[in-house]
């Protein structure tokens, strides 16, 4: 799934100085928009880099995935049956023919399962912030646009919240199933 492993270091904690500002509001945006604080059931944070969402909310009901073994707190992902989904920061690094079939994977995992992502929208604002944030190479893998990876999740999904945060560099979605 990582295009470009050879420039970023997806074990890596990114979350400080300037940056750490821009990922900490993602985040708890995340957390209100999806109501996480009260969710019992079990929330699958796919893509879950170092796990920031398990350490912020201090739950056991989060089960962290990620493409880094070292990472990921479970081999298949596939037998969960999840309430809610994050994909932060995620969809963007896949095809979009692989975003279909992952969509499809959550659906046959739980018919009603929500999903909350976060994509970076990538315009003016945010590539002079990712400089200004030493940042530099963070979209080099990026592959789809948040337009065309919204439209695929608007296939499968029905938007319920949307939230746009620092000058519309980063777009929050809560989906529910159609």
């Amino acid at each position: 799934m990582a295009r470009n492993a050879r420039t970023i270091d997806y074990t890596e904690d990114y979350y400080r100085g300037f940056a750490g500002i821009y990922f900490r509001k993602i985040l708890n945006t995340i957390i209100k928009l999806g109501n996480l604080k009260n969710e019992k059931g079990v929330i699958l944070d796919f893509g879950c880099g170092v796990g920031h969402f398990k350490k912020l909310l201090k739950k056991n009901n989060i089960i962290n995935y990620d493409i880094e073994p070292e990472l990921t707190e479970i081999d298949d992902y596939k037998k969960l049956k999840p309430e809610k989904i994050i994909l932060s920061g995620v969809l963007e690094h896949l095809y979009l023919e692989e975003i279909k079939k992952l969509l499809d994977e959550f659906i046959l995992m739980n018919k009603n399962t929500e999903l909350l992502v976060y994509l970076p929208t990538e315009n003016r604002v945010s590539k002079i912030a990712m400089r200004l944030a030493g940042q530099k190479n963070a979209h080099d893998d990026h592959v789809s646009k948040y337009r065309d990876i919204n439209k695929i999740l608007e296939e499968k999904f029905s938007l319920k919240k949307q939230k746009y945060i620092f000058a519309r560099m980063a777009q929050i979605s809560y989906y529910a199933k159609k």
